[in-house]
């Protein structure tokens, strides 16, 4: 067996992470008692060119308050997305609370792997889905981002 070096096993472990571990749905759809969603934004953020890919996905039961929601980065423009996961952005929430006021969903939960989290972030999280406008507020190391809605 070939010896695997650094750079070739985090290729090899982002991308695996990123077909493994994030099956989610991939669009916005309500399902029974379900809802699914996707949203994604350029970083760097404008007027900057953006060379990778901010993804927030997941699937939460409104009825229940619970789900899974995962943020990950992606090398490549918001337009173009390689399969190539940037290694130490992805995060994986899990959903405890859900509020629905009319189109907008509020999402509370907490971070899976604190490990992964660096300075300025929180293990709690707070996601605001706005299906009227289109966006989707979430967090990026320490920060609130506004992503748009994938259309269904």
């Amino acid at each position: 067996m070939d010896a695997l070096d650094r750079r070739s096993f985090l290729k090899i472990a982002g991308v695996g992470s990123a077909a493994a571990a994030f099956p989610l749905a991939s669009r916005l759809g309500e399902q029974t008692g379900g809802f699914s969603f996707r949203a994604t934004g350029g970083l760097p953020e404008a007027p900057l060119p953006s060379y990778a890919t901010q993804i927030v996905e997941g699937h939460v039961d409104v009825a229940k308050g619970s789900g899974l929601v995962t943020s990950r980065v992606l090398a490549g423009h918001p337009d173009e997305t390689s399969l190539v996961g940037i290694p130490g952005l992805g995060r994986m929430i899990r959903v405890t609370a859900v509020d629905s006021e009319d189109r907008r969903l509020r999402l509370r939960g907490v971070m899976e792997d604190r490990s992964q989290l660096r300075r300025g972030e929180s293990p709690a999280v707070e996601i605001v889905v706005d299906r009227r406008r289109g966006v989707v507020h979430a967090p990026f190391l320490g920060r609130q981002r506004e992503l748009r809605l994938a259309k269904p």
